[in-house]
């Protein structure tokens, strides 16, 4: 019987294996005729670019489908033989001048719309702008889109047969997969300055040591990032903290935190984490993990204990938010509710600092919107989404609180 249903397993995981060959050999037709652009669109607005798409690969012809492939093709080459020139201004008053590449030039326009952000409602929202930090498309933001490599075959079969075993999450945590880019380095620098006024752009080149009187330096002693996944997005970070720990519910994606070098907590609930326990940081991140826990409010609240005094926490969230619980709340909704006025991004921004926010005693420090860029498959470069991410510190009111106290006492 056991002999029976181990090539019962194996027939079809053969079957599978096949035809995903044969999807996989279809796509590497198909793909190069969608440009890059409609890549890009067709994740905020899928029925539209989905028709749109078809129409256009169903009239190239195969010499222009070939064309595009080698053009495409040569562009990656030419950015990848080609140094990444910045040359910065004397001071902060001038822009650096930035030698593109055509293929980064053609990024940067495109994925400019997810770095902008206007107040339209002047009289309730403009106050926003003095916390506003304006970010835009760089050196590693382009490395991410052209050097993470995409769901394939070979991963798609691994995640069918895995399947039986894993939950998704941690079969991407074992085959290295699910990586996410939120920030660059060089742009949570930004969001992490006291001063707001914005530097020039300056890239070193790894043999290069570091200028001691870079004004761009943001060192902290400690970072706990909450719900790090594979860890991608807390490499970004790294290079900014001496110790960083980050935690999972995912053994799959502990494995991966670990093969980067990243210290992990397995944990499923901060208040019950053990390792965790009476430990404070310097910064706490929680980076698109708010619209897929179960209570909220709840683990913000949480988050204030890990802080040290004159801590920051940086939270990012998915515009517009759209909760959806994995495991837990009920079906796939969470226990704790937040409601949002997010007709436009301004207000969503607004909504969150006046319901979830000044609530919760926790006042803006600083927040920048940016793409939330995915790996892609065979038929997208990259799924992209809006992100905005938010500096937190705690108000002060409960020391304030406390004086008062003694004070009576008295």
């Amino acid at each position: 019987m056991l002999l029976l249903k181990l090539m019962i397993f194996i027939f079809f995981s053969t079957i599978v294996f096949y035809l995903t060959v044969k999807i996989e050999i279809i796509n590497s037709i198909i793909t190069p005729a969608i440009t890059l652009t409609t890549k890009i669109e067709k994740i905020n607005n899928y029925n539209f670019y989905y028709n749109n798409t078809y129409t256009k690969t169903k009239m190239k012809s195969w010499r222009n489908m070939a064309i595009d492939l080698i053009k495409e093709n040569q562009a990656r080459e030419e950015y990848r033989n080609n140094n990444f020139i910045v040359t910065d201004g004397k001071n902060d008053s001038q822009q650096a001048t930035i030698v593109e590449t055509p293929l980064y030039s053609k990024l940067k326009r495109q994925y400019s719309r997810y770095y902008r952000f206007k107040v339209k409602d002047t009289i309730n929202h403009q106050y926003l702008m003095n916390y506003f930090v304006q970010t835009e498309f760089d050196k590693e933001t382009m490395d991410f889109i052209m050097e993470t490599p995409r769901w394939n075959f070979v991963s798609n079969a691994a995640n069918w047969v895995m399947s039986w075993m894993y939950t998704k999450t941690d079969i991407m945590g074992f085959i290295g997969k699910g990586n996410m880019m939120c920030l660059s380095t060089y742009q949570y620098k930004q969001i992490l300055r006291i001063n707001r006024t914005l530097p020039t752009i300056k890239f070193v080149d790894e043999d290069e040591d570091d200028d001691n009187d870079d004004p761009l330096k943001v060192y902290f002693d400690s970072l706990l990032d909450i719900g790090a996944g594979c860890g991608s997005t807390t490499l970004y970070m790294k290079p900014l903290f001496k110790n960083v720990t980050a935690t999972e519910a995912s053994k799959g994606m502990i494995y991966s935190l670990n093969r980067k070098g990243i210290d992990s907590v397995f944990c499923l609930d901060l208040e019950t984490c053990d390792q965790l326990k009476d430990k404070e940081y310097d910064v706490v991140s929680c980076l698109n993990v708010l619209d897929r826990c179960e209570k909220p409010i709840s683990l913000l609240n949480t988050i204030k204990k890990f802080l040290k005094p004159n801590g920051r926490l940086i939270l990012a969230v998915v515009f517009p938010f759209n909760p959806y619980v994995e495991f837990g709340g009920v079906d796939n909704l969470p226990l704790e509710t937040i409601n949002l006025d997010q007709e436009t991004l301004s207000e969503y921004v607004d909504s969150f600092n006046k319901q979830v926010f000044i609530p919760n005693n926790f006042e803006i420090d600083s927040f920048t919107v940016g793409p939330y860029i995915s790996e892609g498959d065979a038929l997208y470069q990259n799924y992209v989404l809006t992100d905005v991410v938010f500096v937190l510190k705690v108000k002060k009111e409960d020391s304030n609180k406390d004086s008062n106290d003694l004070m009576s006492c008295d």
